[in-house]
C-alpha cells in the first residue's frame, strides 16, 4: 500500500479475525506479511483495510484463494 494501514482479515470464513499492521519500506511502500503458512490449497484468506491516517475502513472486503503450485520441466533441446 502507499499509506499506512492494518489488515484486518480471517482464514475461516470471518468466525476469527486477525489484524496485521502494514510496515514502513522506506520506500512510500508498506506491507504485512500475514501468517498463512498452514493454509492448504482450495482455502481463502478474506481481508479488508483500516487506514488509520484517516481513521477510514476500506468499506469492501477482497479475497485470496490459495491454490497449487505446479512445476514443470522443460527439456531443452541439444
Amino acid at each position: 500500500m502507499l499509506a499506512p494501514a492494518t489488515i484486518h482479515w480471517s482464514s475461516d470464513g470471518w468466525k476469527t479475525v486477525r489484524d496485521s499492521k502494514t510496515a514502513d519500506t522506506g520506500l512510500g511502500i508498506h506491507y504485512a506479511d500475514l501468517e498463512t503458512m498452514g493454509l492448504s490449497p482450495g482455502e481463502s484468506v478474506v481481508f479488508t483495510f483500516f487506514w488509520p491516517e484517516a481513521n477510514k475502513w476500506e468499506g469492501a472486503d477482497f479475497q485470496v484463494t490459495v491454490v497449487e503450485l505446479v512445476l514443470t520441466t522443460v527439456q531443452a533441446e541439444s
